[in-house]
């Protein structure tokens, strides 16, 4: 097989802030074969309420954004449920929860999820989606998701009706828990967490533009990443939580978590699908499962990845992307 005429992809999870930096992550998104993204709520200010994620959207698209930006509000222990009401009124979709302190402003995230079960209820009555960074402040970095889990199941079990994603899953103990709870839970899973492991952020030498939260784990949660991926289950879909952290922001010693990898995105996964002998499911993971869980139309518009090699350069804008100086074997025309 020497192309693939694909619709165009959603990113069901990426950064784009609200800063220098936004014009080449908004950018990097149709280089990168996508047409739809969820833009995250954890900007500076913050995304809080309807009005606020109608703003963001039309800042973006002043900066150049030439794709469908579906919105997000960003739940903290400020949150009413007016806010959610008045998200829901904006066309706002997800509202997302970040565990306190674990990544890029998150300071006013959370600590516990019981105090926030009314909002959970007014969430659910809105139809909206829960959008999780599943993990606990404090806990042991490797197993932070996988203590976040128990919590996850407390959710719904409380609230059977809240559709739920959880995002960026690392591993093992997560896909089997997003397997097992049901139809309205589901899952996104990035480029990166696909590929590298911590041996790629912290092996034989760092490599600061792999570190990203959660961080990359053990090679079995990345085989099962995969696994679930080649088996075409339908809740395991694409969000590529692309981060874009200027270069000397991660070249620090104390430096930003998060990975550029919306410019290739397509085409990086085209190369990842078919070393990994499934290219058959590139489709269904990018264009079609999160859509229908979302309960949004699919993309009609089509991109054209041919078997040409592209090299990944070792900036975009102020930005090193993932995979920089490799060669991929698809490239977009």
């Amino acid at each position: 097989m020497n192309e693939l005429r694909l619709p165009i992809a959603d990113d069901m999870h990426i950064h784009l802030r609200n800063d220098e930096r936004t014009e080449h992550a908004v950018r990097a998104v149709r280089a990168g074969g996508t047409g739809r993204v969820l833009a995250m709520p954890n900007t500076v200010p913050a995304v809080s309420n309807g009005a606020e994620a109608e703003n963001y959207r039309r800042r973006l698209q002043d900066q150049g954004a030439d794709f469908e930006i579906l919105t997000t509000i960003k739940l903290t222990g400020r949150t009413t449920v007016e806010d959610i009401s008045d998200a829901a009124a904006n066309g706002v979709v997800a509202v997302k929860q970040y565990p306190m302190g674990v990544t890029t402003n998150s300071d006013d995230g959370v600590t516990d999820v019981r105090p926030l079960f009314p909002i959970y209820e007014a969430i659910q009555d809105k139809d909206l989606i829960l959008s999780l960074h599943g993990e606990v402040p404090g806990v042991f970095v490797m197993d932070a998701e996988t203590a976040f889990l128990d919590s996850l199941h407390d959710i719904c079990r409380n609230f059977p009706k809240l559709r739920i994603i959880l995002e960026h899953t690392t591993t093992a103990a997560a896909v089997d828990l997003v397997k097992e709870l049901g139809d309205h839970v589901a899952a996104t899973i990035t480029d990166h967490h696909l590929a590298i492991t911590l041996d790629d952020v912290v092996g034989s030498k760092i490599q600061p533009h792999h570190f990203c939260m959660p961080v990359a784990k053990r090679p079995g949660d990345r085989d099962a990443l995969n696994a679930v991926v080649k088996s075409g289950h339908p809740r395991f879909f694409s969000g590529t939580d692309s981060a874009p952290h200027k270069v000397e922001d991660k070249e620090t010693a104390c430096g930003c978590a998060g990975i550029f990898n919306s410019p290739f995105h397509m085409q990086f996964l085209a190369h990842h699908f078919e070393e990994s002998g499934m290219l058959d499911r590139l489709e269904d993971f990018t264009s079609r499962f999160g859509a229908d869980f979302y309960r949004l139309r699919r993309n009609t518009e089509e991109i054209h990845l041919v078997r040409e090699p592209c090299t990944v350069p070792e900036r975009y804008g102020p930005m090193v992307p993932f995979r920089s100086g490799q060669t991929l074997n698809w490239s977009l025309r």
